[in-house]
C-alpha cells in the first residue's frame, strides 16, 4: 500500500505542478497545505533546523522535489507547533 500512495502523491504533483513557483524555497508552506487538502490523512510537518515544510503520509515525506528523505529529530508536526515553540 505504501508503494501505491507514494506513486499517487509523485503523479498529483507531476501533473499538477509541472512549474516551479518556489515551491521549496519560499512557498513550501502552501504546497503542504495542498497536499494535506489532497490527501487528508496526512499531515504538515515543520523542519527546524532547515526551516522548511513537508507532508508526511504514512511515514513517508514529500515537497515539491517528490518523495524526500528527513531527520524525523529535526520534524515536528505542524499542528502542535505551538506546544514546541
Amino acid at each position: 500500500m505504501d508503494n501505491e500512495t507514494t506513486n499517487e502523491v509523485l503523479e498529483f504533483i507531476q501533473r499538477r505542478f509541472s512549474e516551479d513557483c518556489d515551491w521549496v524555497m519560499g512557498n513550501c508552506y502552501y504546497f503542504a497545505v495542498i497536499l494535506k487538502t489532497r490527501f487528508s490523512q496526512g499531515k504538515i510537518m515543520y523542519d527546524v533546523v532547515n526551516g522548511h515544510f513537508v507532508f508526511e503520509l504514512n511515514n513517508s515525506y514529500y515537497d515539491y522535489s517528490g518523495k524526500i528523505i528527513c531527520d524525523k529529530e529535526n520534524l515536528v508536526d505542524w499542528d502542535n507547533f505551538k506546544m514546541y515553540d
